[in-house]
């Protein structure tokens, strides 16, 4: 028996509880099923999946006993689902017998779900469900089923249909007949509906001729239609084409014959066109329904927006590159990026917003067990579905699925409508010799203000002559849309055949390139995103191994040196490899080793540490940031003082001389100041003399460099200071009145405040003021929620429940966000940026930095205003919260 608070605490956790609650009751009321929802290793699952999906109700409801299979949620493998049917099947005669078992092993996958299973397990096992149902049906020796569809891409849903083709072997009617009827059968077995509902619904309507077609046909007579007579679309549905029952064999030799009339030597342009003609037909249907915003799977930045945009390039590339010819979406679009065909930032966003989506629809059809793809109306039903995906109400659902269907609208139009795609379809082979003037039409296609001058920088950069030339000669589609996407395109192809000069000195090169074509894209991104990288590998090729290469970034730092390390960090942010926030920590762990070695060049007499503040102590550096320090020594009187200090000064400069930019101006009393001091002069001034917005610096403050165990106990003594017992209201007054002033006093005049993503309207300093502020206010009764890292700490703030959820993701968004714009304009020239261009020129190359396509600018601001609305409406909830503290 359960406890009272075990089923409280289960109900509670249900996504609906008290729909939990009432169905918990209504099947509980059958005897056979108390002892099952008694027990504490079926409750919690039970009270998830009866509180938030009607037709698990009814289905326990009809068959109590079944409630004994949500005890073990364990994925089960392709032969242990067979063996689990047919055990169905002998005990309950086929019909009932398939039905029961895809029920219940269905349900048994949704609680699992429900609990948090990675959708890819989710989708895998829900068509290895399907496929036990087509293998434990009667089919002939020479029939085989080919999965087709989200089957064939081991994607099922809950309620899909099961795409399917049969194929025989003998040719003629007699054979053509005995196979139709076999399939048939298998179809009203599997589809029929009966008191029981049906097993699944089997469609064979993607077959030849469609609905007017025999049901099977035999290897030739597909191979013929295929070859022949099959329009685009057919091809297309046949990147998911894979054996699933029957004669495997034969399946195995279906496929085979059918790839070579998917992928042929050379693609006619038209095909393009019909693949996007077919995907805007079913656009204008969505929307002349009125539901583009809430269709799940074929809306504005649904589902099919991320199948198209793969499958399109499936069906460009693939006739090349093997291993993209992958019937799953997501092994697909990962192949993709492995192969440089779509930047691995943009396949990663794009993979996180499918698995929502899908993930979503999973919701959508686990209640009814009906095939629906749309958003319920009203909070009433929004609200479980929201808390069955881990959200907290309905409107962090909208507002999560308006965000994940932006990014997919946005990565689809990029992909989709690529012009190099037809030139790529109609070549037989990557070209190292390039027609001029179709490649000059390419790139202009492509974005290249000066066709005829990208096409002599191109055409050098493909020289054939040299070895690096050949290869580079093969890497042009991986290398085109890279430089394509730089803020002034032809500018980045002209930076791109210096660096390429520089690099053929080496043959070297050549060799490193041909295998990585996800380096020769890499290298593209940094050379179009910063003319100071490019200038930077120019004149020291010997750096841009690292871009090539890039061993992952999680391995130890500065085996390198450090300004081969910077452009190695340089560089997988220009790819997208690694996002902004952890940009800023490599960055500093970059810094950080630089500094170690300062330290050690300038042999400190004493011992010495040195303590990194600002972005450094927080791990948000961005290209051209400054190193805030301070440094602090064992010792006493003027000999250690004057020895210490000296030490610091050498370390400063062996610092620039190693490409940073120290700045020590946030020590006590300023330049003014002494550079090094003792722990226990620095007490001394924190205790007598120090002002608010210096205990608040140190809420920043970590060791980086030097003797760890006196910068480890500088740190520990500085948070005595940082995280007061009790912040007075004169204190609480000074912090905001500075961050008055910084908006009043350092934004110059022709700055638009609002524009200013540094100390403005709902800027940076916004979002770091709000979270440091909270830290002074609570980092003493709560030390769990001491954190250098501006985002870091705000998770731990909102996980305390000292900022409200709502109020975080809004601080959240502006602060990666407004970041982001940061790390793109500096990472051009590797000068400070503190306010957007102030052309529109300038205004409409950043928000192509930023990916922004369609209307760029435009879209670029508006986000720009709405998101630091929202920040400034957020820190002034925090900032101003309590007029005590």
């Amino acid at each position: 028996m359960i406890s009272p608070e075990v089923l409280g605490r289960a109900l509670g956790e249900a996504p609906d509880p008290e729909l939990a609650r009432v169905a918990v009751s209504r099947v509980g009321d059958r005897t056979e099923a108390r002892e099952f929802l008694a027990r504490p290793d079926i409750i919690p699952a039970a009270a998830r999946l009866l509180g938030f999906s009607t037709a698990a109700s009814d289905f326990f409801l009809a068959h109590p006993e079944e409630l004994e299979a949500l005890a073990d949620l364990g994925p089960r493998s392709g032969q242990d689902l067979m063996q689990e049917g047919a055990a169905d099947l002998a005990r309950l005669g086929p019909v009932r017998g398939i039905r029961r078992f895809r029920r219940r092993a269905g349900y048994r996958v949704a609680a699992r779900d429900l609990a948090g299973e990675d959708v890819e397990d989710v989708m895998t096992e829900l068509s290895a469900i399907a496929e036990a149902c087509l293998r434990l049906s009667p089919l002939p020796d020479d029939v085989a089923v080919i999965g087709m569809g989200k089957l064939g891409g081991r994607e099922l849903n809950y309620a899909s249909d099961v795409d399917v083709l049969f194929v025989h072997v003998e040719s003629g009617a007699a054979a053509q007949d005995r196979a139709g009827r076999a399939a048939a059968q298998v179809i009203s077995l599997l589809s029929e509906p009966t008191a029981d509902g049906v097993a699944v619904r089997v469609d064979a309507n993607l077959r030849p001729e469609g609905r007017s077609g025999p049901l099977s046909r035999s290897l030739e007579s597909m191979v013929e239609y295929y070859g022949g007579h099959a329009a685009t679309w057919e091809r297309q549905s046949l990147l998911k084409a894979r054996p699933v029952a029957g004669n495997q064999a034969l399946g195995d030799r279906f496929v085979e014959a059918v790839t070579p009339f998917v992928h042929p030597a050379q693609l006619p342009p038209s095909a393009i066109e019909d693949v996007r003609a077919s995907k805007t037909r079913i656009e204008d249907q969505v929307r002349s329904l009125g539901k583009e915003s809430v269709e799940v799977k074929r809306g504005r930045g649904g589902i099919r927006d991320v199948e198209f945009a793969v499958q399109l390039l499936q069906l460009v590339h693939g006739r090349r590159y093997e291993r993209l010819r992958e019937p799953n979406t997501l092994r697909a679009l990962n192949a993709l990026a492995e192969e440089g065909f779509v930047a691995w930032v943009d396949a990663r966003s794009l993979a996180d917003s499918y698995r929502f989506l899908r993930r979503l629809e999973h919701r959508l059809q686990m209640v009814r067990d009906l095939q629906t793809h749309e958003l319920p109306e009203g909070r009433r039903a929004l609200t479980p579905l929201a808390r069955s995906l881990g959200l907290s109400d309905a409107t962090h659902l909208l507002e999560e699925h308006h965000r994940h269907t932006e990014i997919v609208r946005s990565l689809h139009e990029r992909l989709f409508y690529r012009p190099l795609l037809e030139a790529f379809a109609a070549s037989p082979a990557p070209r190292s010799a390039l027609d001029r003037t179709a490649t000059e039409e390419l790139l202009a296609g492509l974005g290249f203000a000066d066709p005829p001058a990208a096409y002599r920088s191109l055409a050098r950069v493909v020289d054939p002559s040299g070895r690096l030339g050949k290869v580079m000669g093969t890497l042009f589609p991986v290398v085109a849309p890279a430089l394509a996407n730089a803020a002034r395109p032809n500018a980045a192809l002209v930076r791109f055949e210096r660096v390429t000069e520089a690099l053929a000195t080496d043959e070297r090169f050549g060799d490193l390139l041909a295998g990585r074509p996800d380096g020769a894209r890499r290298l593209a991104a940094l050379v179009g995103a910063s003319s100071a990288f490019s200038d930077l590998l120019s004149a020291q090729p010997r750096h841009a191994a690292a871009v090539l290469e890039l061993p992952g970034l999680e391995r130890p730092l500065f085996a390198m040196d450090p300004a081969t390390e910077l452009v190695r960090v340089a560089a997988a942010s220009a790819s997208g490899e690694v996002k902004v926030p952890e940009t800023g920590r490599l960055l500093a762990g970059v810094a950080e080793g630089a500094l170690a070695i300062a330290v050690e060049r300038s042999r400190p007499p004493v011992p010495m540490a040195v303590i990194g503040l600002g972005g450094l102590g927080a791990e948000e550096l961005s290209f051209a940031s400054d190193l805030d320090v301070m440094f602090v020594y064992e010792g006493e009187g003027p000999d250690g003082l004057a020895s210490a200090s000296a030490a610091a000064e050498r370390t400063l400069a062996a610092t620039r001389e190693l490409g940073w930019n120290p700045d020590p101006d946030l020590r006590p009393e300023g330049r003014a100041g002494p550079l090094a001091r003792s722990m226990a002069s620095y007490l001394e001034y924190w205790e007598r003399w120090a002002e608010t917005w210096e205990y608040q610096a140190l809420l920043r403050a970590r060791f980086v460099a030097g003797d760890e165990s006196l910068g480890r106990r500088f740190v520990s003594n500085s948070a005595d200071f940082a995280y007061p017992e009790r912040l007075t209201f004169a204190q609480v007054a000074q912090v905001r009145r500075m961050r008055v002033r910084m908006e009043e006093e350092r934004i110059r005049p022709k700055d638009d405040r609002r524009f200013h993503f540094k100390l403005g309207y709902g800027s940076l300093a916004d979002v770091q003021w709000a979270v440091e502020l909270s830290l002074m206010r609570h980092g003493f009764a709560h030390p769990d929620v001491r954190r250098t890292n501006t985002l870091e700490a705000l998770e731990a703030l909102t996980a305390a429940g000292l900022i409200e959820e709502s109020v975080a993701r809004a601080l959240r968004e502006a602060y990666v966000f407004l970041s982001e714009i940061k790390a793109a304009l500096e990472i051009d020239q590797r000068v400070p940026a503190e306010a957007l261009p102030p052309t529109p020129e300038g205004q409409v190359a950043l928000a192509r930095r930023l990916g922004y396509a369609e209307r760029a600018r435009h879209a670029f601001l508006q986000d720009y205003r709405r998101i630091t609305h929202r920040a400034r409406v957020a820190m002034e909830r925090v900032f101003y919260e309590e007029d005590q503290p």
